[in-house]
Protein backbone atom coordinates (compact mmCIF):
# COMPACT_ATOMS: atom_id res chain seq x y z
CA UNK A 1 0.00 0.00 0.00
CA UNK A 2 2.78 2.43 0.96
CA UNK A 3 4.65 1.59 -2.25
CA UNK A 4 1.60 2.41 -4.38
CA UNK A 5 1.05 5.67 -2.49
CA UNK A 6 4.65 6.69 -3.08
CA UNK A 7 4.37 5.90 -6.79
CA UNK A 8 1.14 7.93 -6.93
CA UNK A 9 2.88 10.90 -5.25
CA UNK A 10 5.74 10.72 -7.79
CA UNK A 11 3.30 10.58 -10.70
CA UNK A 12 1.38 13.60 -9.40
CA UNK A 13 4.66 15.47 -8.86
CA UNK A 14 5.62 14.90 -12.49
CA UNK A 15 2.18 15.99 -13.72
CA UNK A 16 2.44 19.24 -11.77
CA UNK A 17 5.91 19.93 -13.21
CA UNK A 18 4.57 19.32 -16.72
CA UNK A 19 1.79 21.82 -16.09
CA UNK A 20 4.17 24.43 -14.64
CA UNK A 21 6.54 24.14 -17.61
CA UNK A 22 3.56 24.43 -19.98
CA UNK A 23 2.37 27.59 -18.19
CA UNK A 24 5.87 29.08 -18.33
CA UNK A 25 6.03 28.59 -22.11
CA UNK A 26 2.64 30.18 -22.66
CA UNK A 27 3.26 33.10 -20.29
CA UNK A 28 6.59 33.94 -21.97
CA UNK A 29 5.24 33.22 -25.48
CA UNK A 30 8.28 31.01 -26.04
CA UNK A 31 8.75 28.46 -28.82
CA UNK A 32 10.22 25.75 -26.58
CA UNK A 33 10.70 25.29 -22.82
CA UNK A 34 12.35 22.32 -21.15
CA UNK A 35 13.72 21.38 -17.74
CA UNK A 36 16.72 19.15 -16.96
CA UNK A 37 17.72 17.83 -13.52
CA UNK A 38 21.46 18.03 -12.83
CA UNK A 39 22.46 14.54 -11.64
CA UNK A 40 26.01 15.01 -10.36
CA UNK A 41 26.45 11.48 -9.02
CA UNK A 42 25.91 10.00 -12.48
CA UNK A 43 27.21 13.09 -14.32
CA UNK A 44 24.08 13.35 -16.43
CA UNK A 45 21.34 15.80 -17.31
CA UNK A 46 17.97 14.11 -16.81
CA UNK A 47 14.97 15.47 -18.70
CA UNK A 48 11.96 16.15 -16.48
CA UNK A 49 9.55 17.99 -18.79
CA UNK A 50 9.30 19.86 -22.09
CA UNK A 51 6.77 21.96 -23.99
CA UNK A 52 7.02 23.24 -27.57
CA UNK A 53 5.01 24.54 -30.50
CA UNK A 54 7.62 23.47 -33.03
CA UNK A 55 7.34 20.26 -35.11
CA UNK A 56 11.04 19.31 -35.30
CA UNK A 57 11.87 18.80 -31.61
CA UNK A 58 12.92 15.56 -29.93
CA UNK A 59 14.66 15.36 -26.53
CA UNK A 60 16.88 12.64 -25.05
CA UNK A 61 15.83 11.45 -21.59
CA UNK A 62 19.41 11.31 -20.28
CA UNK A 63 22.46 13.13 -21.63
CA UNK A 64 26.02 12.90 -20.28
CA UNK A 65 27.46 16.17 -19.02
CA UNK A 66 30.03 16.42 -21.80
CA UNK A 67 27.46 15.94 -24.59
CA UNK A 68 25.17 18.88 -23.79
CA UNK A 69 25.89 22.61 -23.99
CA UNK A 70 24.38 23.03 -20.49
CA UNK A 71 27.51 21.43 -19.03
CA UNK A 72 29.21 24.85 -19.01
CA UNK A 73 26.28 26.34 -17.07
CA UNK A 74 25.40 23.65 -14.54
CA UNK A 75 26.69 25.79 -11.65
CA UNK A 76 24.84 29.02 -12.53
CA UNK A 77 22.95 30.78 -9.73
CA UNK A 78 21.34 33.61 -11.73
CA UNK A 79 19.36 33.79 -14.97
CA UNK A 80 21.69 33.60 -17.98
CA UNK A 81 20.83 34.49 -21.59
CA UNK A 82 22.66 32.98 -24.57
CA UNK A 83 22.58 33.87 -28.27
CA UNK A 84 22.68 31.05 -30.80
CA UNK A 85 25.74 31.43 -33.00
CA UNK A 86 27.60 33.66 -30.56
CA UNK A 87 27.41 31.97 -27.14
CA UNK A 88 26.35 28.53 -28.27
CA UNK A 89 26.70 26.76 -31.60
CA UNK A 90 23.41 25.84 -33.24
CA UNK A 91 24.74 22.31 -33.84
CA UNK A 92 24.88 21.83 -30.07
CA UNK A 93 21.09 22.12 -29.86
CA UNK A 94 20.72 18.43 -30.70
CA UNK A 95 17.03 18.30 -29.79
CA UNK A 96 16.29 20.04 -33.15
CA UNK A 97 16.60 18.28 -36.48
CA UNK A 98 16.72 19.80 -40.01
CA UNK A 99 16.98 23.39 -38.73
CA UNK A 100 17.22 25.48 -35.54
CA UNK A 101 14.40 28.05 -35.49
CA UNK A 102 15.31 29.79 -32.22
CA UNK A 103 17.95 32.47 -31.67
CA UNK A 104 17.93 33.13 -27.92
CA UNK A 105 18.14 30.82 -24.86
CA UNK A 106 17.21 31.97 -21.35
CA UNK A 107 18.60 29.63 -18.62
CA UNK A 108 16.74 29.63 -15.29
CA UNK A 109 18.54 27.79 -12.44
CA UNK A 110 16.64 26.00 -9.68
CA UNK A 111 18.67 26.09 -6.46
CA UNK A 112 17.96 23.86 -3.46
CA UNK A 113 20.13 23.74 -0.30
CA UNK A 114 22.71 26.00 -1.95
CA UNK A 115 23.14 23.77 -5.02
CA UNK A 116 21.88 24.11 -8.60
CA UNK A 117 19.75 20.98 -8.95
CA UNK A 118 17.89 21.80 -12.18
CA UNK A 119 18.02 24.16 -15.16
CA UNK A 120 15.00 25.31 -17.17
CA UNK A 121 15.66 26.65 -20.69
CA UNK A 122 13.29 29.09 -22.43
CA UNK A 123 13.98 29.20 -26.18
CA UNK A 124 12.66 32.12 -28.22
CA UNK A 125 13.04 33.68 -31.65
CA UNK A 126 13.37 37.13 -30.09
CA UNK A 127 15.39 38.00 -26.99
CA UNK A 128 13.36 37.71 -23.80
CA UNK A 129 13.32 40.85 -21.67
CA UNK A 130 14.02 39.37 -18.23
CA UNK A 131 12.85 42.52 -16.40
CA UNK A 132 9.44 42.37 -18.09
CA UNK A 133 9.01 38.73 -17.05
CA UNK A 134 10.60 38.98 -13.61
CA UNK A 135 7.32 38.18 -11.83
CA UNK A 136 6.71 35.21 -14.11
CA UNK A 137 10.16 33.73 -13.57
CA UNK A 138 9.98 34.31 -9.81
CA UNK A 139 6.56 32.64 -9.63
CA UNK A 140 7.91 29.72 -11.66
CA UNK A 141 10.87 29.13 -9.32
CA UNK A 142 8.66 29.44 -6.23
CA UNK A 143 6.23 26.92 -7.70
CA UNK A 144 9.09 24.49 -8.32
CA UNK A 145 10.35 24.87 -4.76
CA UNK A 146 6.89 24.41 -3.21
CA UNK A 147 6.08 21.37 -5.33
CA UNK A 148 9.45 19.76 -4.60
CA UNK A 149 9.15 20.37 -0.82
CA UNK A 150 5.62 18.98 -0.78
CA UNK A 151 6.75 15.89 -2.66
CA UNK A 152 9.73 15.35 -0.33
CA UNK A 153 7.49 15.70 2.74
CA UNK A 154 5.05 13.14 1.33
CA UNK A 155 7.75 10.64 0.43
CA UNK A 156 9.37 11.13 3.86
CA UNK A 157 6.03 10.29 5.50
CA UNK A 158 5.70 7.19 3.30
CA UNK A 159 9.26 6.14 4.19
CA UNK A 160 8.42 6.53 7.88
CA UNK A 161 5.37 4.34 7.37
CA UNK A 162 7.52 1.73 5.65
CA UNK A 163 9.96 1.86 8.58
CA UNK A 164 7.24 0.63 10.92
CA UNK A 165 6.17 -2.06 8.46
CA UNK A 166 9.78 -3.30 8.36
CA UNK A 167 9.95 -3.06 12.14
CA UNK A 168 6.87 -5.24 12.44
CA UNK A 169 8.69 -7.89 10.37
CA UNK A 170 11.66 -7.62 12.77
CA UNK A 171 9.42 -8.22 15.78
CA UNK A 172 7.73 -11.18 14.12
CA UNK A 173 11.12 -12.77 13.38
CA UNK A 174 11.73 -13.22 17.14
CA UNK A 175 9.75 -16.40 17.64
CA UNK A 176 9.43 -18.28 20.92
CA UNK A 177 9.68 -21.52 18.90
CA UNK A 178 13.37 -20.77 18.21
CA UNK A 179 16.26 -21.87 20.43
CA UNK A 180 17.32 -19.19 22.92
CA UNK A 181 20.64 -18.62 21.12
CA UNK A 182 18.85 -18.38 17.76
CA UNK A 183 16.61 -15.72 19.30
CA UNK A 184 19.68 -13.87 20.56
CA UNK A 185 21.38 -14.08 17.17
CA UNK A 186 18.23 -12.94 15.37
CA UNK A 187 17.94 -10.05 17.82
CA UNK A 188 21.48 -8.93 16.92
CA UNK A 189 20.66 -9.06 13.20
CA UNK A 190 17.42 -7.09 13.53
CA UNK A 191 18.98 -4.42 15.75
CA UNK A 192 21.91 -4.15 13.34
CA UNK A 193 19.49 -3.04 10.58
CA UNK A 194 18.73 0.11 12.59
CA UNK A 195 22.42 1.07 12.90
CA UNK A 196 23.82 2.17 9.50
CA UNK A 197 27.41 2.79 10.64
CA UNK A 198 27.43 0.78 13.85
CA UNK A 199 26.71 -2.62 15.28
CA UNK A 200 25.59 -4.72 18.23
CA UNK A 201 27.54 -6.58 20.93
CA UNK A 202 26.06 -8.99 23.48
CA UNK A 203 27.46 -9.29 26.99
CA UNK A 204 26.49 -12.34 29.08
CA UNK A 205 27.53 -14.04 32.30
CA UNK A 206 29.82 -17.06 32.20
CA UNK A 207 33.08 -18.28 33.77
CA UNK A 208 31.93 -16.45 36.94
CA UNK A 209 32.17 -13.04 35.22
CA UNK A 210 30.43 -10.85 32.61
CA UNK A 211 32.07 -10.89 29.15
CA UNK A 212 31.21 -10.03 25.53
CA UNK A 213 30.04 -13.20 23.80
CA UNK A 214 28.57 -12.20 20.43
CA UNK A 215 28.64 -9.27 18.00
CA UNK A 216 27.36 -8.19 14.60
CA UNK A 217 29.10 -9.82 11.66
CA UNK A 218 30.10 -6.52 10.03
CA UNK A 219 30.13 -4.18 13.03
CA UNK A 220 33.05 -1.74 12.72
CA UNK A 221 35.25 -1.17 15.76
CA UNK A 222 33.25 -3.57 17.94
CA UNK A 223 34.60 -4.52 21.38
CA UNK A 224 36.70 -7.68 21.32
CA UNK A 225 35.08 -11.06 21.95
CA UNK A 226 35.63 -12.24 25.52
CA UNK A 227 36.19 -8.71 26.87
CA UNK A 228 35.40 -8.58 30.60
CA UNK A 229 33.01 -5.94 31.93
CA UNK A 230 34.66 -3.31 34.15
CA UNK A 231 33.13 -0.87 36.60
CA UNK A 232 32.12 2.57 35.26
CA UNK A 233 31.45 1.08 31.83
CA UNK A 234 28.07 1.35 30.13
CA UNK A 235 27.47 -2.40 30.35
CA UNK A 236 28.19 -2.29 34.09
CA UNK A 237 25.77 0.62 34.64
CA UNK A 238 23.01 -1.15 32.71
CA UNK A 239 23.53 -4.27 34.83
CA UNK A 240 23.57 -2.33 38.08
CA UNK A 241 20.52 -0.16 37.36
CA UNK A 242 18.54 -2.71 35.34
CA UNK A 243 17.58 0.00 32.84
CA UNK A 244 18.77 1.10 29.41
CA UNK A 245 21.69 3.54 29.48
CA UNK A 246 22.43 5.96 26.63
CA UNK A 247 25.59 7.99 26.18
CA UNK A 248 27.45 9.98 23.54
CA UNK A 249 31.18 9.23 23.64
CA UNK A 250 33.58 12.16 24.13
CA UNK A 251 37.34 11.54 23.99
CA UNK A 252 36.70 7.77 23.84
CA UNK A 253 34.60 7.85 27.06
CA UNK A 254 32.57 6.37 28.60
CA UNK A 255 33.74 2.90 27.60
CA UNK A 256 31.15 0.37 26.50
CA UNK A 257 32.65 -2.63 28.32
CA UNK A 258 36.27 -2.14 29.31
CA UNK A 259 39.08 0.42 29.40
CA UNK A 260 41.03 -1.80 26.99
CA UNK A 261 38.64 -1.12 24.09
CA UNK A 262 40.43 0.21 21.02
CA UNK A 263 37.83 2.68 19.71
CA UNK A 264 34.77 4.10 21.42
CA UNK A 265 33.17 6.68 19.13
CA UNK A 266 29.71 8.01 18.35
CA UNK A 267 27.03 6.91 20.79
CA UNK A 268 25.86 3.72 22.53
CA UNK A 269 22.62 2.42 23.97
CA UNK A 270 23.15 -0.36 26.56
CA UNK A 271 19.98 -2.41 27.13
CA UNK A 272 19.70 -5.15 29.79
CA UNK A 273 17.92 -8.34 28.71
CA UNK A 274 15.78 -9.28 31.71
CA UNK A 275 13.72 -12.37 32.47
CA UNK A 276 11.74 -12.26 35.72
CA UNK A 277 13.74 -9.15 36.69
CA UNK A 278 17.06 -11.03 36.47
CA UNK A 279 19.68 -9.63 34.10
CA UNK A 280 20.80 -12.39 31.74
CA UNK A 281 22.58 -10.22 29.16
CA UNK A 282 23.32 -6.65 28.14
CA UNK A 283 22.81 -5.68 24.50
CA UNK A 284 25.05 -2.83 23.36
CA UNK A 285 23.78 -0.97 20.28
CA UNK A 286 26.27 1.59 18.97
CA UNK A 287 26.76 3.81 15.93
CA UNK A 288 29.37 6.32 14.82
CA UNK A 289 26.60 8.85 14.17
CA UNK A 290 24.85 9.87 17.44
CA UNK A 291 21.94 11.32 15.44
CA UNK A 292 20.88 7.74 14.61
CA UNK A 293 19.55 7.45 18.15
CA UNK A 294 16.29 9.35 17.76
CA UNK A 295 13.60 8.66 20.34
CA UNK A 296 11.81 6.42 17.84
CA UNK A 297 15.04 4.48 17.17
CA UNK A 298 15.69 4.02 20.90
CA UNK A 299 12.15 2.75 21.33
CA UNK A 300 12.61 0.23 18.51
CA UNK A 301 15.92 -1.05 19.90
CA UNK A 302 14.68 -1.38 23.50
CA UNK A 303 11.42 -2.97 22.40
CA UNK A 304 13.25 -5.57 20.29
CA UNK A 305 15.26 -6.59 23.37
CA UNK A 306 12.06 -6.80 25.42
CA UNK A 307 10.35 -8.97 22.77
CA UNK A 308 13.44 -11.22 22.59
CA UNK A 309 13.43 -11.63 26.39
CA UNK A 310 9.75 -12.59 26.32
CA UNK A 311 10.38 -15.08 23.50
CA UNK A 312 13.24 -16.69 25.45
CA UNK A 313 11.11 -16.82 28.60
CA UNK A 314 8.27 -18.57 26.75
CA UNK A 315 10.77 -20.93 25.13
CA UNK A 316 12.39 -21.93 28.44
CA UNK A 317 9.29 -21.92 30.63
CA UNK A 318 10.14 -21.44 34.29
CA UNK A 319 13.67 -20.08 34.67
CA UNK A 320 15.30 -20.52 38.13
CA UNK A 321 16.36 -17.22 39.67
CA UNK A 322 19.99 -18.29 40.13
CA UNK A 323 20.48 -19.93 36.71
CA UNK A 324 22.52 -18.39 33.88
CA UNK A 325 20.62 -19.33 30.73
CA UNK A 326 23.61 -19.21 28.37
CA UNK A 327 25.97 -21.45 30.36
CA UNK A 328 26.24 -25.09 31.39
CA UNK A 329 25.97 -26.14 35.04
CA UNK A 330 29.73 -25.59 35.30
CA UNK A 331 29.67 -21.97 34.13
CA UNK A 332 31.09 -22.59 30.62
CA UNK A 333 29.13 -21.22 27.67
CA UNK A 334 26.76 -23.64 25.94
CA UNK A 335 27.76 -25.06 22.51
CA UNK A 336 25.04 -23.19 20.58
CA UNK A 337 26.47 -19.88 21.79
CA UNK A 338 30.20 -20.48 21.37
CA UNK A 339 29.63 -22.06 17.93
CA UNK A 340 27.69 -18.94 16.88
CA UNK A 341 30.49 -16.75 18.22
CA UNK A 342 33.06 -18.87 16.34
CA UNK A 343 31.08 -18.52 13.11
CA UNK A 344 31.03 -14.74 13.53
CA UNK A 345 34.78 -14.65 14.20
CA UNK A 346 35.45 -16.65 11.03
CA UNK A 347 33.52 -14.13 8.93
CA UNK A 348 34.99 -11.11 10.71
CA UNK A 349 38.53 -12.44 10.28
CA UNK A 350 38.40 -11.28 6.63
CA UNK A 351 38.69 -7.66 7.76
CA UNK A 352 39.68 -7.86 11.45
CA UNK A 353 43.09 -6.72 12.65
CA UNK A 354 43.10 -8.96 15.72
CA UNK A 355 43.89 -12.69 15.84
CA UNK A 356 41.60 -15.50 17.01
CA UNK A 357 42.61 -18.96 18.23
CA UNK A 358 40.17 -21.80 18.78
CA UNK A 359 40.61 -25.23 20.29
CA UNK A 360 39.81 -27.76 22.98
CA UNK A 361 41.22 -28.60 26.40
CA UNK A 362 40.80 -31.99 28.06
CA UNK A 363 41.78 -33.72 31.30
CA UNK A 364 44.34 -36.32 30.29
CA UNK A 365 44.17 -38.35 33.50
CA UNK A 366 40.35 -38.49 33.66
CA UNK A 367 40.26 -42.31 33.80
CA UNK A 368 42.41 -42.23 36.94
CA UNK A 369 40.29 -39.48 38.52
CA UNK A 370 37.01 -41.27 37.85
CA UNK A 371 38.22 -44.28 39.76
CA UNK A 372 39.60 -42.34 42.74
CA UNK A 373 37.38 -39.22 43.09
CA UNK A 374 33.68 -39.07 43.94
CA UNK A 375 31.20 -37.73 41.36
CA UNK A 376 30.34 -34.68 43.48
CA UNK A 377 34.00 -33.73 43.67
CA UNK A 378 34.42 -34.19 39.91
CA UNK A 379 31.55 -31.76 39.33
CA UNK A 380 33.17 -29.24 41.66
CA UNK A 381 36.43 -29.81 39.78
CA UNK A 382 34.83 -28.97 36.43
CA UNK A 383 33.33 -25.76 37.80
CA UNK A 384 36.68 -24.76 39.30
CA UNK A 385 38.49 -25.55 36.05
CA UNK A 386 36.21 -23.28 34.03
CA UNK A 387 37.13 -20.37 36.30
CA UNK A 388 40.84 -21.24 36.18
CA UNK A 389 40.87 -21.60 32.39
CA UNK A 390 39.02 -18.33 31.79
CA UNK A 391 41.23 -16.07 29.62
CA UNK A 392 39.74 -12.91 31.15
CA UNK A 393 40.84 -14.12 34.57
CA UNK A 394 44.42 -14.05 33.29
CA UNK A 395 44.24 -10.68 31.55
CA UNK A 396 43.34 -12.00 28.07
CA UNK A 397 40.15 -11.80 25.98
CA UNK A 398 38.31 -15.04 25.36
CA UNK A 399 35.63 -17.58 26.21
CA UNK A 400 35.51 -21.06 27.70
CA UNK A 401 32.74 -23.23 26.30
CA UNK A 402 31.16 -26.56 27.20
CA UNK A 403 31.80 -29.40 24.75
CA UNK A 404 31.28 -32.47 26.91
CA UNK A 405 32.22 -33.61 30.40
CA UNK A 406 35.93 -32.93 30.97
CA UNK A 407 36.39 -31.42 27.48
CA UNK A 408 36.24 -27.62 27.15
CA UNK A 409 36.29 -25.43 24.07
CA UNK A 410 37.98 -22.05 24.08
CA UNK A 411 38.12 -18.92 21.93
CA UNK A 412 41.04 -16.57 22.48
CA UNK A 413 41.25 -13.15 20.79
CA UNK A 414 44.45 -11.10 20.83
CA UNK A 415 46.40 -8.35 19.11
CA UNK A 416 49.77 -10.15 19.10
CA UNK A 417 50.86 -13.52 17.70
CA UNK A 418 52.47 -14.50 21.03
CA UNK A 419 49.31 -14.10 23.12
CA UNK A 420 48.15 -17.68 22.65
CA UNK A 421 51.48 -19.10 23.83
CA UNK A 422 51.47 -16.71 26.79
CA UNK A 423 47.96 -17.79 27.82
CA UNK A 424 48.76 -21.48 27.23
CA UNK A 425 51.90 -21.30 29.38
CA UNK A 426 49.96 -19.59 32.18
CA UNK A 427 47.29 -22.32 32.02
CA UNK A 428 49.86 -25.13 32.11
CA UNK A 429 51.64 -23.48 35.03
CA UNK A 430 48.33 -23.15 36.92
CA UNK A 431 47.75 -26.89 36.66
CA UNK A 432 51.26 -27.90 37.71
CA UNK A 433 50.01 -27.85 41.28
CA UNK A 434 47.00 -29.81 42.57
CA UNK A 435 43.66 -27.99 42.25
CA UNK A 436 42.05 -27.13 45.57
CA UNK A 437 38.26 -27.46 45.64
CA UNK A 438 35.86 -25.52 47.88
CA UNK A 439 35.59 -28.52 50.22
CA UNK A 440 39.36 -28.45 50.78
CA UNK A 441 40.12 -31.46 48.62
CA UNK A 442 43.21 -31.30 46.36
CA UNK A 443 43.15 -32.99 42.96
CA UNK A 444 46.06 -33.32 40.53
CA UNK A 445 44.95 -32.64 36.97
CA UNK A 446 46.91 -33.21 33.75
CA UNK A 447 45.55 -31.18 30.83
CA UNK A 448 46.17 -31.23 27.10
CA UNK A 449 45.47 -28.38 24.67
CA UNK A 450 44.76 -28.48 20.94
CA UNK A 451 44.64 -25.29 18.86
CA UNK A 452 43.92 -23.90 15.37
CA UNK A 453 43.98 -20.38 13.92
CA UNK A 454 40.66 -18.81 12.95
CA UNK A 455 40.93 -17.12 9.55
CA UNK A 456 38.83 -16.39 6.48
CA UNK A 457 40.28 -19.41 4.68
CA UNK A 458 38.19 -21.66 6.93
CA UNK A 459 34.62 -20.70 6.12
CA UNK A 460 32.90 -23.73 7.66
CA UNK A 461 32.41 -23.84 11.42
CA UNK A 462 32.19 -27.62 11.72
CA UNK A 463 35.30 -28.06 9.59
CA UNK A 464 37.21 -25.82 12.00
CA UNK A 465 35.81 -27.70 15.01
CA UNK A 466 36.89 -31.00 13.45
CA UNK A 467 40.43 -29.69 12.89
CA UNK A 468 40.59 -28.46 16.49
CA UNK A 469 39.55 -31.90 17.77
CA UNK A 470 42.25 -33.49 15.64
CA UNK A 471 44.78 -31.09 17.14
CA UNK A 472 43.65 -32.11 20.64
CA UNK A 473 43.85 -35.80 19.76
CA UNK A 474 47.38 -35.28 18.48
CA UNK A 475 48.36 -33.50 21.71
CA UNK A 476 46.99 -36.42 23.76
CA UNK A 477 48.91 -38.95 21.63
CA UNK A 478 52.13 -36.99 21.96
CA UNK A 479 51.65 -37.00 25.73
CA UNK A 480 51.15 -40.76 25.74
CA UNK A 481 54.38 -41.24 23.77
CA UNK A 482 56.29 -39.09 26.26
CA UNK A 483 54.97 -41.14 29.19
CA UNK A 484 55.81 -44.40 27.38
CA UNK A 485 59.38 -43.28 26.63
CA UNK A 486 59.84 -42.27 30.23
Amino acid sequence: MTKRREEKALLEFKHVLDDVVQLLRKSTEADTVYMYWVNRSREQFVLESSSTILPNVMFSDRVDFGELYLNNYKEIEQVVQLKVGDDVDGQQLKHYYDFVPVRFLTLIPFINNGETVAITVVETEYQLNVLDYEDVLSAYRNALLNVLNTYLELTDLYEQQQEWVDYEHSINSLSAKMHKVDILDQLVQEMDKLLPTGGVTVVARGMNRWVSVLCSVKAPDSPSLGLMVEEKSMAYDALQKGEAQFSIHFNQNPKRISSSENLTEGATLAIPLKINDRRHAVILAYDKNPLVFKESSKHKLKNLVRIAALAIQVNLGKVPVDEDIFTSEYGSFIPDLWERSLKTQIIRSETATNITWFGFITIDNIAELRSSVRLESLKRLQKTMVNLLSPSGMGFNGLIGFNSDYIYSYLLVGERNKEFEEWKNMVLKTFEKPIELVNGQNISVDIRIGSVHVDSGRVEVHELISQAKQALSLAVKESAKTVGNY
